[in-house]
């Protein structure tokens, strides 16, 4: 029986890149082009990820973004029965970058109910969190320069689905999002909530 350490604390999991900070659609769709409904239907519903701050929450309070792995299949409820954090991984070029976060998530596929002016049709959404608990990096993390075997352990970045963490690999992801964002005050304030869920 996995001990508490053990316990799966979060997901690493990739979204198509975004040049205008997942704020409002990307012009340039050629680097989504390894997700295949971006592919196919020519839109990304990961466009307002983190608009957060931008628009009205739905009405549980929570605001909606898209996971393009969660879309046919959801993490198996057991595993994620202490989930508190979703890393969100994006490639731009040849480089990849934790771009920000959702922390103590709700998942689940669902339709926008308060949709977004002038964008209504991006209304598919399957991860939300209060505003509080979501960021977007200012300075993103660059995952080659951190240290694999604290990162991910023996586990390969997963290109299709995604990677468990368990709590040390939350805690040194963490760390390293601080050590190039030292005054991002949310995130200083998100981590401290994180850790206070482990007492």
């Amino acid at each position: 029986m996995p001990t508490k350490k053990d316990e799966n604390h979060a997901i690493l999991v990739r979204i198509d890149w975004n040049e205008n900070k997942w704020e409002k659609p990307s012009s340039n769709l050629d680097q989504a082009k390894n997700f295949g409904f971006v592919k196919d239907q020519g839109i990304s519903h990961t466009s307002f990820n983190f608009a957060n701050d931008l628009y009205n929450t739905e009405n549980d309070g929570l605001w909606y973004g898209l996971i393009p792995a969660f879309a046919s299949k959801t993490p198996d409820a057991d595993k994620i029965r202490n989930l508190k954090v979703v890393f969100i991984l994006s490639k731009k070029e040849l480089k990849e970058y934790i771009v920000g976060l959702y922390a103590f998530p709700k998942i689940g596929n669902a339709i926008r109910g308060n949709k977004i002016p002038y964008f209504e049709n991006f209304d598919w959404i399957n991860i939300g969190a209060h505003p509080e608990n979501i960021l977007r990096l200012e300075n993103y993390l660059d995952i080659e320069i951190m240290n694999k075997r604290r990162f991910l352990g023996s586990q390969e970045v997963s290109t299709q689905g995604w990677n468990y963490l368990n709590q040390s690999q939350v805690g040194y992801v963490f760390d390293s999002m601080q050590e190039i964002n030292p005054n991002n005050h949310k995130l200083k304030k998100i981590k401290y909530n994180y850790l206070k869920s482990n007492i």
